[in-house]
């Protein structure tokens, strides 16, 4: 492993999150070729949940992390036991056949986090993503996820973050820190750039969205996993991401601190509609959603705090989930930030016959 001592703090933050990935994605590759049934679930969202994404961020919060930062946000809130055998997460039961692998990897976080100085990094927050884009990761697209790993300042702000695509032959990457001027990757640019490139989901898109394409003269280009888009931004495979309906601070808070190290943007949808405004969303711990902006977001099963059997007519910010995204958010590469009037423009001439769904 290359010398740490020497390195920025948040850059030394950033390289041993690679590191600590590295050494956990032979772990994610075995546990990707036996996803069936019995490793995996359904959340109460219809999410899909594995024993990679409990592991995973097990070993985050637990090992590399634990005691070190102001807070620690995982998407997944999980009981995970890798000490005893049977090892379980949640109530699926881990193969036998992982646990000499699952104690190697344990025991290998557990000695990186020791470079993790406790006092330098103490008024950051950390969110996790374990596995971005668990759907795919189940169903055999697993190049398209990604582990994500962010941190924000004592003000919510996005400071650095690694995005990490573990399952990729070899492993893809890209990390950054916007005030330390460090930006590094190693991803897939094999392909001609698409500067016409709209990145979306595999599955149903808004029809703001699908208009959005057309007025642009976008061409669409669908993958999984908001991480694995953002990387996919980085290697020129789209222009931009433009999102109006669900995703949460796990999934953009490494993403921004990424795009924003290497040149490009990634801010609040609603803001920039209103006055293309370049405002980030508020990455901290907490029991309410810090970035409620009345009469915006529907309430949907994905964004509610506790269900609803019906829709109330007043919404209030404690009724959806702390960290769903709800304001949508825009997201370009350090090619197609120029980009932003034009985009501005074709968004005022859609959104009159099809608004944005913020769901």
């Amino acid at each position: 492993m290359e010398n740490l001592n020497n390195l920025q703090p948040l850059e030394k933050l950033c390289k041993i999150c690679k590191h600590a990935c590295d050494r956990m994605s032979p772990m994610i590759n075995q546990f990707y070729h036996c996803i069936n049934d019995e490793t995996s679930k359904l959340k109460s969202d219809e999410s899909v949940f594995t024993i990679a994404d409990g592991i995973v961020q097990h070993l985050l919060v637990d090992y590399l992390f634990k005691g070190k930062f102001a807070d620690i946000v995982g998407e997944e809130i999980c009981a995970v036991n890798i000490l005893n055998k049977p090892y379980t997460v949640e109530d699926l039961i881990v193969p036998d056949a992982f646990s000499s692998l699952i104690e190697e990897v344990r025991v290998s976080i557990e000695t990186l986090g020791e470079f993790i100085d406790g006092e330098m990094y103490n008024d950051l927050t950390v969110f996790i993503d374990p596995i971005d884009g668990t759907r795919e990761f189940s169903t055999a697209l697993g190049e398209q996820c990604s582990v994500c790993i962010g941190f924000s300042d004592l003000t919510g702000k996005p400071v650095a973050g690694l995005v990490y695509r573990p399952i990729t032959s070899p492993p893809t990457w890209a990390l950054g820190a916007f005030s330390e001027g460090i930006a590094e990757s190693y991803l897939n640019e094999k392909f001609p750039p698409n500067d016409s490139g709209f990145l979306t989901s595999n599955g149903k898109i808004s029809p703001f969205i699908s208009n959005l394409i057309d007025d642009l003269g976008y061409e669409r280009v669908r993958s999984g996993g908001a991480g694995n888009k953002m990387l996919m931004l980085l290697e020129g495979k789209g222009a931009a991401y433009i999102q109006d309906r669900g995703v949460s601070r796990w999934d953009t808070l490494a993403s921004q601190a990424v795009i924003e190290a290497h040149g490009g943007v990634l801010c609040k949808l609603t803001r920039f509609i209103d006055s293309q405004s370049i405002e980030s969303y508020t990455y901290l711990k907490s029991d309410i959603n810090a970035d409620f902006e009345p009469g915006v977001a529907r309430l949907t099963p994905y964004n509610a705090a506790t269900a609803h059997e019906t829709e109330p007519e007043v919404l209030e910010a404690w009724m959806f989930k702390p960290y769903a995204n709800l304001c949508g958010f825009l997201a370009l590469n350090c090619k197609n930030t120029d980009q932003l009037e034009a985009i501005s423009q074709a968004i005022s001439r859609v959104k009159l016959a099809s608004p944005p769904s913020f769901d």
